[in-house]
């Protein structure tokens, strides 16, 4: 398996030692791959999600990055990704990008990319439908794009993720479990997980939390973790 980061969000400022690891990673001498779809361009043209990009990771080095959108997805294999350092998926709503992703089957690319050593960044949704069911985007998506499987990618064992999370999400994350029986790994903007291979860890300046039935563990920035059959301990 290859590296994954999962952010659960905030701007340039929030995320700046997140990014700075994804940086490091990867071969600058290869141009990265970003991938906005998720993102209402009726709000946030595509233009300017490029421009927001490089203005993010321009400072730490990386010089040359390409944007593929809806129409660029189609008919694409693990063959197309070899040219690229890594792969960058932002946010926007959760529900769109995976639809997006189901129709093109670009779900399968990212899986078979992922599991022959590819490297990719998934901020706020795209972090969220690596994880088992993207229902714990509801709070905050709507499903205006008529999507009616939920399941993500279900790199993260049996966990499902919550991003952009806070205490005050607490009822409404019991509730998701109570309804859909995943356990839940929240992310607050400004910290992320790193997988690599069975290995975790939180990235950034700030908990991630697990949240089980009956059980909430604060996993402190620089803890590893690792998986014991779908649960992560």
């Amino acid at each position: 398996m290859g590296k994954l980061i999962l952010a659960g969000g905030g701007d340039a400022e929030q995320t700046l030692s997140i990014d700075k690891e994804f940086a490091n990673l990867i071969n600058k001498e290869k141009p990265f791959l970003y991938i906005p779809i998720a993102m209402d361009i009726n709000a946030i043209p595509y233009d300017s999600c490029f421009n927001w990009i490089n203005s993010v990771f321009n400072p730490h080095g990386i010089e040359e990055i390409k944007m593929w959108t809806e129409s660029e997805l189609n008919n694409k294999s693990v063959e197309d990704l070899k040219q690229f350092s890594a792969v960058y998926i932002g946010g926007g709503n959760t529900f769109s990008l995976l639809k997006d992703f189901k129709e093109t089957f670009f779900t399968n690319v990212l899986k078979d990319y992922l599991a022959k050593g590819g490297i990719i960044y998934g901020g706020s949704a795209g972090a969220i439908i690596f994880g088992e069911d993207i229902r714990t985007c509801s709070h905050m998506d709507s499903n205006n794009v008529g999507l009616k499987e939920f399941n993500g990618l279900g790199i993260v064992g049996n966990y499902s993720i919550w991003c952009h999370y806070n205490v005050a999400n607490d009822d409404l994350i019991s509730n998701y479990i109570f309804q859909y029986k995943n356990s839940v790994i929240s992310l607050p903007e400004e910290s992320a997980l790193f997988i690599d291979d069975e290995v975790i860890k939180v990235i950034g300046t700030k908990p991630a939390i697990l949240f089980g039935e009956e059980n909430k563990k604060i996993i402190q920035p620089g803890t590893l973790l690792s998986y014991r059959g779908s649960d992560i301990v």
